[in-house]
Formats: structure tokens, sequence, C-alpha cells
């Protein structure tokens, strides 16, 4: 009994959390210099020290150097917790979003993305996300995000470096052109102002449906009348 409960409990955590740091939305920004650059990382389980993941950018369809340009550093963080990380810390991505990024890469290499590139997440040396084709320029591709943003699709895990296009929403490229000035100021926009805004924080794992609870209910009662 204690084993078929043990395995229909794993069958509803992986359906419900089937990763543990994945990529959920990429920014470029429209204030001086294209800032903020950045990603956005969400936690779909407790994870005990960050510094086993980094992140690389791949440039204008060029092949990945095969490593992290940049290490998270050690630290915890909760399931269902974000992680934002910035190309720099110059005040670009508080001003923008109104919170500090928790941490900025050096020299910003790691997320330095124009919009046309793609972004890995490695772990422990390997890649196990991505956002964009890998030896693809992105650059009139339905993901390109020149001045605008992408983000991961409610319930859409780690893809292992196979990216699908599909798996994501869009803002448009150049949505942000012009919101850098926000009531006739100079470049004090913001992401609140902006159209439209990056829904940062918003990705969600959805609950079990009520057709896989029932599933694993029917399962746990095959299984009880079998051993009867």
């Amino acid at each position: 009994m204690k084993t078929i409960v043990t395995l229909l409990a794993a069958a509803a955590a992986t359906a419900a959390a089937p990763g543990s740091l994945i990529i959920t939305g990429v920014f470029d920004g429209p204030l001086p210099g294209g800032d903020p650059k950045g990603v956005e990382l969400y936690a779909t389980a407790a994870i005990t020290d960050l510094s086993i993941y980094g992140l690389e950018t791949a440039s204008n369809g060029g092949a990945s150097g095969g490593a992290p340009e940049a290490t998270l550093p050690a630290g915890s963080i909760a399931a269902g917790e974000f992680y934002y990380v910035s190309n720099r810390d110059d005040g670009d991505f508080a001003q923008w979003f109104g919170f500090a990024a928790n941490f900025s890469s050096p020299s910003g290499g790691a997320v330095n993305h124009n919009g046309d590139d793609v972004l890995l997440l490695y772990q422990n040396g390997a890649v196990i996300d991505s956002f964009g084709e890998l030896g693809v320029d992105g650059s009139d591709t339905p993901w390109e995000t020149l001045d605008g943003w992408a983000y991961r699709n409610n319930g859409v895990s780690a893809n292992g470096g196979t990216f699908d296009a599909a798996d994501w929403s869009y803002s448009g490229r150049n949505a942000w052109d012009g919101d850098d000035n926000f009531n006739g100021g100079s470049d004090n926009g913001t992401n609140a102002t902006a159209t439209p805004p990056f829904p940062a924080g918003t990705f969600q794992i959805p609950e079990p449906t009520a057709t896989l609870l029932g599933g694993l209910g029917l399962g746990l009662l095959f299984l009880l009348r079998r051993k009867k």
C-alpha cells in the first residue's frame, strides 16, 4: 500500500513540477544602451545551491561556447520563487521594474542579448533549458525580442536545449519603442507604463487537473482490488 501511494504521489508531483530552475522570461529594454537586458528564472522546486547554475548568450547565430559565461552566486531559493538576472548594475533594471535584480552578470555577457540571440541555462555544466534556436540569428524570426520580450507559457517545462517558439508568448518586435520616455520625460519610462508590459512573476505550473486526479484515483482503486 505504501509503495502504491508513493508511486501515485510521485506521478502527481512529476506532472505538477517537471523541472528545477527554468527560464520563464527574456527582455530587451528600451532605455539607453538597450537596458535593461536580462532573464527571469523560476524555481519549480526548492534549490539549496544556486551556484550549480549558469547562463550563456550565443550571439548572432553563433555556436555555444559550451560553458556558462556567468555562474549564479551561492544561495538558496524556495519552490515557486522568481530570480532575475540583469546585464549590468547601473540602476536601469530597478528603474524599469521597480525592484532590484537578484544578480547582475559580470560585464553583462551572460545575458547581453539584443533580441536575436540565444540564451542558455546550465546546471552542473550541462544545458537544461534555452530560449532561441541555437545556430540561428533570431532577426525576423517569430521569437525575436528586439526592444521587447518573450514569456514562457504556463506549465511549459525546461526544454533541455531544444527550443520551440510555440511554448512562448511575445510582445512583438520593437513593441517597447518609445516607452523609454513617459509623460514627455527623458528616459524615465517603466515597465508599468510600457505597452505591453513584461508580465513579471506571473508564470505558473497548473495544479493537477481533475482528470489527472481522477485517473490516479482509478489507478489506486484498481491496484487495491488486485491486492485482495
